[in-house]
């Protein structure tokens, strides 16, 4: 019975061990990504919402021409209500 009981500690113990690995190399690998003064390959461009002043992917903002001059906004909504506003 001390030989069954002394494995199934054992085998704990393992268990253990290689989680506590995988979240030290989880952990590891997602400090490395993020280090100061490099550059993600997929960066975008963000531009503010002149109504709201959030920021937007550049992508994914509603554009709209105005005055000549292109206006990015986080939605028509907020669109709608700056130029409620201008006028």
């Amino acid at each position: 019975m001390n030989i069954v009981k002394l494995l199934a500690i054992v085998a704990l113990i393992y268990v253990v061990y290689k989680i506590s690995k995988m979240f030290r190399q989880r952990k590891l690998r997602d400090v490395n990504a993020y280090q100061a003064g490099e550059v993600p390959v997929d960066r975008e461009d963000l531009v503010q919402d002149p109504y709201c002043k959030t920021y937007v992917p550049k992508s994914q903002a509603y554009v709209r021409e105005i005055s000549g001059e292109k206006q990015y906004f986080c939605g028509q909504e907020c669109c709608d209500k700056y130029l409620s506003e201008k006028r």
